[in-house]
């Protein structure tokens, strides 16, 4: 029998705790589901059951004792807790607000009020998403050892296994990894389903919602017209920076409106990644004026 998907929810609100209890007994009866009312115990069961205990954590920003922010600092120092799925939920939803939770390290971010299907919407994708994160950060640490050394390096790309392949070799060569890891992956990505492939954002929300994103992605891999097509990333070590270039062969999109955390696209399955990139994972992100080359740059501090 397949082990149930434990769940701490943290919240110092007795209703909040139900709605969500009960919200995620409707999307499945294969989860269990503990509960904390404050920082200080959320604190205390995760510090308890470290070992790949929960895993998927949903914590309050504003509680008493311990913020969730404070509780997910201290998971981000923990070595068995750093890289446990985090979903932070707030009624304050200003772009300050959202980059310090996915800053200090929140898979997602939900925004007060949100209703079912915005609920669901993110626990699918962050329950979809878990097990390949975890992979990737465990790539990412057994390449650092002489990853520092890369000077330059080209690499093509056209499916996610590529994608996951690079991103984290590419990252494993940069300052702050981690967070160069979110951000390679997700433009790298952006190039193969909505460069090359020409997945859109609504196609691509559908998609998430019915569970065929990645059977699309391989479908419009293989057609005719897309069989030839491929992305390239170039990685450039300098003096005092690091530029990374990707670009791909599709018609382009309209970047600008992505570069910035939108409260309106918060609870969307996707559509943060580009906004990560800018804010979190690089120091410089420009794009060329069709979308179709991408340029981000990292300091390299001495």
């Amino acid at each position: 029998m397949m082990d149930k998907t434990r769940f701490l929810v943290a919240d110092d609100d007795d209703l909040n705790l139900e709605i969500i209890s009960e919200y995620l007994k409707e999307i499945s009866n294969n989860f269990k589901i503990e509960t904390a009312p404050d920082g200080n115990i959320a604190w205390q069961m995760l510090n308890d059951n470290a070992k790949d205990y929960f895993d998927i954590v949903i914590l309050d920003n504003m509680m008493p004792n311990l913020s969730g922010i404070d509780v997910l600092k201290r998971m981000q120092q923990h070595h068995e807790l750093k890289h446990t799925p985090v979903i932070m939920q707030s009624a304050r939803a200003r772009k300050e607000d959202v980059v310090e939770g996915i800053e200090a390290g929140a898979f997602y971010y939900l925004t007060k009020p949100f209703n079912e299907e915005q609920f669901n919407n993110v626990i699918r994708n962050c329950f979809r998403n878990r097990h390949l994160y975890k992979h990737l950060q465990q790539v990412l640490q057994g390449n650092q050892s002489s990853m520092h050394l890369l000077e330059e390096a080209t690499f093509k790309f056209r499916t996610l296994d590529d994608v996951h392949a690079i991103a984290t070799l590419i990252a494993s060569a940069c300052p702050k990894s981690d967070r160069s890891l979110a951000g390679l992956f997700e433009l790298m990505l952006n190039a193969v389903e909505h460069g090359n492939l020409g997945i859109g954002y609504n196609t691509k929300s559908e998609l998430n919602k019915t569970g065929e994103w990645a059977d699309e992605i391989q479908r419009r891999s293989e057609m005719q017209a897309n069989k030839d097509k491929f992305a390239q990333i170039n990685f450039k070590r300098k003096k005092d920076y690091i530029e990374i270039t990707i670009c791909d062969q599709g018609e382009g999109f309209d970047w600008r409106s992505y570069l910035n955390f939108d409260v309106q696209r918060l609870l969307d399955s996707h559509g943060r990644g580009i906004a990560i990139a800018n804010n979190i994972s690089f120091d410089r992100l420009e794009y060329n004026s069709a979308g179709t080359q991408v340029n981000a740059q990292l300091q390299i501090v001495s």
